[in-house]
Protein backbone atom coordinates (compact mmCIF):
# COMPACT_ATOMS: atom_id res chain seq x y z
CA UNK A 1 0.00 0.00 0.00
CA UNK A 2 2.73 2.46 1.00
CA UNK A 3 4.58 1.86 -2.30
CA UNK A 4 1.39 2.60 -4.25
CA UNK A 5 0.91 5.95 -2.51
CA UNK A 6 4.60 6.79 -2.91
CA UNK A 7 4.16 6.18 -6.64
CA UNK A 8 1.02 8.32 -7.09
CA UNK A 9 2.00 11.13 -4.68
CA UNK A 10 3.24 13.63 -7.33
CA UNK A 11 -0.10 13.52 -9.21
CA UNK A 12 -2.47 12.60 -6.37
CA UNK A 13 -4.10 16.02 -5.99
CA UNK A 14 -4.53 16.45 -9.76
CA UNK A 15 -6.66 13.29 -10.01
CA UNK A 16 -8.37 13.29 -6.62
CA UNK A 17 -11.22 15.75 -7.19
CA UNK A 18 -13.58 17.36 -4.73
CA UNK A 19 -11.23 18.37 -1.92
CA UNK A 20 -13.02 21.67 -1.25
CA UNK A 21 -16.44 19.97 -1.18
CA UNK A 22 -15.11 17.29 1.16
CA UNK A 23 -13.61 19.96 3.42
CA UNK A 24 -16.91 21.85 3.59
CA UNK A 25 -18.70 18.71 4.77
CA UNK A 26 -15.98 17.91 7.32
CA UNK A 27 -16.08 21.53 8.51
CA UNK A 28 -19.83 21.40 9.21
CA UNK A 29 -19.42 18.18 11.21
CA UNK A 30 -16.28 19.17 13.12
CA UNK A 31 -17.30 22.58 14.48
CA UNK A 32 -13.69 23.77 14.36
CA UNK A 33 -12.63 26.52 16.76
CA UNK A 34 -9.71 28.91 16.22
CA UNK A 35 -8.03 27.44 19.33
CA UNK A 36 -8.20 23.85 18.02
CA UNK A 37 -5.21 21.58 17.61
CA UNK A 38 -6.11 19.37 14.64
CA UNK A 39 -4.58 16.20 13.19
CA UNK A 40 -5.34 14.98 9.66
CA UNK A 41 -4.63 11.28 10.06
CA UNK A 42 -3.76 9.55 6.80
CA UNK A 43 -3.90 13.03 5.29
CA UNK A 44 -1.45 12.32 2.46
CA UNK A 45 -0.62 15.45 0.50
CA UNK A 46 -2.62 17.71 2.80
CA UNK A 47 -5.35 18.17 0.19
CA UNK A 48 -8.02 18.58 2.92
CA UNK A 49 -5.85 19.99 5.73
CA UNK A 50 -4.70 22.95 3.62
CA UNK A 51 -8.18 24.47 3.96
CA UNK A 52 -7.72 24.64 7.75
CA UNK A 53 -4.59 26.80 7.66
CA UNK A 54 -5.40 30.04 9.48
CA UNK A 55 -8.72 28.70 10.78
CA UNK A 56 -7.33 26.63 13.68
CA UNK A 57 -4.38 26.95 16.05
CA UNK A 58 -2.43 24.18 14.31
CA UNK A 59 -2.96 21.46 11.71
CA UNK A 60 -0.67 18.42 11.45
CA UNK A 61 -0.89 15.93 8.60
CA UNK A 62 0.27 12.42 9.47
CA UNK A 63 0.82 9.82 6.77
CA UNK A 64 2.92 6.69 6.36
CA UNK A 65 3.97 7.55 2.77
CA UNK A 66 7.19 9.55 2.53
CA UNK A 67 6.33 10.83 -0.95
CA UNK A 68 2.85 11.99 0.11
CA UNK A 69 4.46 13.89 3.00
CA UNK A 70 6.94 15.46 0.55
CA UNK A 71 3.95 16.82 -1.38
CA UNK A 72 2.29 17.91 1.87
CA UNK A 73 5.30 20.08 2.76
CA UNK A 74 4.57 22.21 -0.33
CA UNK A 75 1.44 23.58 1.41
CA UNK A 76 2.35 26.60 3.55
CA UNK A 77 1.22 26.37 7.16
CA UNK A 78 0.95 22.59 7.45
CA UNK A 79 3.04 20.47 9.77
CA UNK A 80 3.68 17.21 7.88
CA UNK A 81 4.83 14.08 9.71
CA UNK A 82 5.72 10.58 8.49
CA UNK A 83 4.16 8.13 10.95
CA UNK A 84 1.92 5.12 11.22
CA UNK A 85 -1.55 5.48 12.74
CA UNK A 86 -0.78 2.58 15.07
CA UNK A 87 1.96 4.57 16.83
CA UNK A 88 1.29 8.31 16.63
CA UNK A 89 4.07 10.72 17.68
CA UNK A 90 1.55 12.93 19.50
CA UNK A 91 1.21 13.52 23.25
CA UNK A 92 -1.70 12.06 25.22
CA UNK A 93 -4.84 14.21 25.45
CA UNK A 94 -3.43 16.97 23.24
CA UNK A 95 -5.67 17.08 20.14
CA UNK A 96 -9.11 18.73 19.82
CA UNK A 97 -10.13 17.33 16.42
CA UNK A 98 -8.93 14.54 14.15
CA UNK A 99 -10.02 14.23 10.56
CA UNK A 100 -9.67 10.92 8.74
CA UNK A 101 -10.75 11.17 5.12
CA UNK A 102 -10.76 8.14 2.81
CA UNK A 103 -8.03 6.48 4.85
CA UNK A 104 -9.34 4.31 7.71
CA UNK A 105 -9.86 1.36 5.36
CA UNK A 106 -6.11 1.44 4.59
CA UNK A 107 -5.06 0.91 8.22
CA UNK A 108 -3.83 -2.59 9.04
CA UNK A 109 -4.54 -2.84 12.78
CA UNK A 110 -7.73 -0.81 13.04
CA UNK A 111 -8.24 -1.57 16.74
CA UNK A 112 -4.78 -0.17 17.55
CA UNK A 113 -5.44 2.93 15.43
CA UNK A 114 -8.64 3.55 17.41
CA UNK A 115 -6.67 3.20 20.68
CA UNK A 116 -4.17 5.77 19.43
CA UNK A 117 -6.97 8.13 18.36
CA UNK A 118 -8.51 7.83 21.82
CA UNK A 119 -5.14 8.38 23.48
CA UNK A 120 -4.29 11.63 21.67
CA UNK A 121 -7.77 13.19 21.72
CA UNK A 122 -8.59 15.55 24.55
CA UNK A 123 -11.58 14.84 26.72
CA UNK A 124 -14.67 15.64 24.62
CA UNK A 125 -12.51 15.76 21.46
CA UNK A 126 -13.90 14.52 18.15
CA UNK A 127 -12.80 12.50 15.16
CA UNK A 128 -14.60 13.08 11.87
CA UNK A 129 -14.28 10.19 9.43
CA UNK A 130 -15.24 10.01 5.77
CA UNK A 131 -15.31 6.52 4.29
CA UNK A 132 -16.68 4.74 1.23
CA UNK A 133 -19.88 2.79 1.74
CA UNK A 134 -19.25 -0.76 0.48
CA UNK A 135 -22.95 -1.37 -0.16
CA UNK A 136 -23.27 1.32 -2.87
CA UNK A 137 -22.43 0.70 -6.53
CA UNK A 138 -19.47 3.09 -6.52
CA UNK A 139 -18.34 1.68 -3.16
CA UNK A 140 -18.33 -1.83 -4.63
CA UNK A 141 -16.29 -0.60 -7.62
CA UNK A 142 -13.77 1.05 -5.30
CA UNK A 143 -13.41 -2.21 -3.35
CA UNK A 144 -12.76 -4.11 -6.60
CA UNK A 145 -10.20 -1.51 -7.75
CA UNK A 146 -8.37 -1.58 -4.41
CA UNK A 147 -8.30 -5.41 -4.54
CA UNK A 148 -6.83 -5.28 -8.06
CA UNK A 149 -4.20 -2.82 -6.79
CA UNK A 150 -3.56 -5.16 -3.82
CA UNK A 151 -3.93 -2.35 -1.29
CA UNK A 152 -5.18 -4.69 1.45
CA UNK A 153 -8.07 -2.39 2.33
CA UNK A 154 -10.66 -3.33 4.96
CA UNK A 155 -13.90 -1.43 4.36
CA UNK A 156 -16.73 -1.07 6.88
CA UNK A 157 -20.41 -0.46 6.38
CA UNK A 158 -21.59 2.69 8.17
CA UNK A 159 -23.09 0.64 11.01
CA UNK A 160 -19.99 -1.56 11.33
CA UNK A 161 -17.71 1.48 11.64
CA UNK A 162 -20.06 3.10 14.13
CA UNK A 163 -20.06 -0.10 16.23
CA UNK A 164 -16.27 -0.28 16.11
CA UNK A 165 -15.95 3.20 17.63
CA UNK A 166 -18.86 2.94 20.07
CA UNK A 167 -17.48 -0.35 21.44
CA UNK A 168 -14.24 1.56 22.14
CA UNK A 169 -16.10 4.04 24.34
CA UNK A 170 -16.84 6.81 21.86
CA UNK A 171 -20.24 8.42 21.48
CA UNK A 172 -21.04 8.26 17.76
CA UNK A 173 -23.25 9.80 15.13
CA UNK A 174 -23.59 8.71 11.50
CA UNK A 175 -24.26 11.04 8.58
CA UNK A 176 -25.04 10.21 4.93
CA UNK A 177 -25.22 6.48 5.75
CA UNK A 178 -26.95 5.65 2.44
CA UNK A 179 -24.53 7.59 0.24
CA UNK A 180 -21.26 6.50 -1.38
CA UNK A 181 -19.30 8.73 1.01
CA UNK A 182 -20.59 8.46 4.55
CA UNK A 183 -19.41 10.24 7.68
CA UNK A 184 -18.97 9.21 11.28
CA UNK A 185 -18.43 11.67 14.09
CA UNK A 186 -17.03 9.97 17.20
CA UNK A 187 -16.57 11.92 20.42
CA UNK A 188 -14.22 10.88 23.22
CA UNK A 189 -16.12 10.91 26.50
CA UNK A 190 -15.62 13.93 28.73
CA UNK A 191 -13.76 13.24 31.95
CA UNK A 192 -15.98 13.31 34.99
Amino acid sequence: MKSFFNLVAPVYEKFHFGARKTFRKIETLADFQTSDVVVDLGGGTGRIAKFLVGKVQSITVIDVSEKMIEQCKKHFGLSCVIANGENLPIADNSVDRIILVDAFHHTRNQAQVIKEIKRILKSDGKIIIEEFNPSTILGKLIIILEKILKLGSAFHSPLSLENLFSSSGFSTQLFDAGKTNYHLVARKPALK
